[in-house]
C-alpha cells in the first residue's frame, strides 16, 4: 500500500488566510523567503490522503477544498499521456461532512462519473443540510456506497466516532456523522483517524494491529484556542482529543504497539508546527511523527 498525505492542515491551512498567529506569520515569511518546498515547513494545505494498493489505482480520503494545488503535486494522479483528460482517482471515502473534507468534491465535477464511500448519515448531510450532492449529480453521476466497503484491493471499515454534527446542521449528532478508517490491503492496515474526539477502548481495539496510524493532532492543548482568545470552546468540545495532557493523545500513542504513528489534521496555532519548540521536540522524543504535505508512506 502507497499512502501520500496531500493535505496535513486543519480547516483553513496554514496560513489561515484571515490570521496572524505565530505560525501563520512564519509560514508567510517562508512564502516570502521561496523555501515553501521545504517538506518540513510550516505551511500546509488542508487535510486529505491519497492511498492505493498499487500505485496506479488511487482513493482520495477526504475531498480538501485545496485538491487542485494538491493534485499538481503528485503526477500520478494528473491525466496519463494517454489522453487528454483522465483521472487516477477511483473513489472518494469520506469520514465526516465537515466543510474541510467535503467541499472539494467540487474540483471533481469534471469527471464523468465519481465514486463516494461513506456513512448513510453523512450522505444524508451532504443531500438534506448541505445540497452538496444534488449540486453536483448536475455535472456528473455519482455513485454512493456505504461503509463498510471494498475498492479494487483496499478493503474500507469504519468506527463511529460521531460526538456533534457539523456547525451548519442544528439537528443532534447522529451514528456515522463521524468515522474513523481502517485500511486493509492483504496483510498491510493503515488506520486513519483525522477527528478522535475520545480514546475510549474502542478505538484502542480498533487500530490494535495495524502498520500505521494517521491521527488527530489538531490542538496540542484543550485551551489552545480560548487562551488565544480566538475561540470560546475548547479542542474537546470542537470533537478533538488534545495531544497534551494524562489524558491527551500524546500518552496514549506512547503506549500503543504501531510501527509509525503519525499526527495529521494540525490547526494553524498548533506550536508542534514549529520544529524548534518544546511541544515538537516532546512528540519526536515519544515516537511519534508530525506529518506534513507531501509525506509519502509506503506499506
Amino acid at each position: 500500500m502507497r499512502i501520500h498525505i496531500l493535505g496535513s492542515a486543519a480547516g483553513g491551512g496554514v496560513p489561515q488566510w484571515n490570521c496572524r498567529c505565530p505560525n501563520c506569520r512564519a509560514a508567510r515569511r517562508q512564502s516570502e523567503l521561496s523555501v515553501i518546498s521545504d517538506p518540513l515547513s510550516v505551511r500546509r494545505t488542508q487535510s486529505s490522503v491519497a492511498v492505493s494498493a498499487d500505485g496506479r489505482r488511487w482513493v482520495l480520503l477526504n475531498a480538501s477544498p485545496d485538491l487542485p494545488t494538491q493534485f499538481a503535486r503528485l503526477p500520478v494522479l494528473t491525466p496519463s499521456s494517454k489522453g487528454l483528460r483522465g483521472s487516477a482517482i477511483d473513489s472518494v471515502v469520506l469520514t465526516d461532512g465537515e466543510l474541510d473534507h467535503v467541499t472539494g468534491l467540487l474540483s471533481l465535477r469534471e469527471q464523468k462519473a465519481l465514486r463516494l464511500v461513506c456513512t448513510p448519515a453523512v450522505r444524508e448531510l451532504l443531500t438534506r443540510h448541505f445540497p452538496l450532492l444534488p449540486t453536483l449529480r448536475r455535472y456528473c453521476r455519482i455513485q454512493t456506497t456505504s461503509l463498510p466497503a471494498r475498492v479494487g484491493a483496499l478493503k474500507f471499515e469504519a468506527i463511529d466516532l460521531s460526538v456533534k454534527a457539523p456547525p451548519y446542521v442544528s439537528r443532534r449528532a447522529k451514528r456515522g456523522d463521524v468515522v474513523g478508517l481502517r485500511i486493509a490491503a492483504g496483510a498491510r492496515v493503515l488506520a486513519y483517524l483525522p477527528c478522535l474526539p475520545a480514546i475510549t477502548e474502542t478505538v484502542g481495539a480498533f487500530v490494535a494491529g495495524c502498520d500505521y496510524l494517521l491521527v488527530d493532532g489538531t490542538f496540542w492543548s484543550n485551551d489552545e484556542m480560548t487562551s488565544l482568545g480566538l475561540a470560546k470552546r475548547t479542542a474537546r468540545d470542537m470533537g478533538h482529543v488534545p495531544i497534551a495532557g494524562a489524558d491527551g493523545s500524546l500518552a496514549w500513542l506512547r503506549r500503543l504497539d504501531v510501527r509509525r504513528k503519525i499526527y495529521i489534521h494540525i490547526n494553524n496555532t498548533n506550536p508542534i508546527l514549529r520544529e524548534n519548540s518544546r511541544q515538537r521536540r516532546e512528540i519526536e522524543s515519544a515516537g511519534v511523527e508530525v506529518g506534513y504535505d507531501g509525506m509519502d508512506i509506503r506499506l
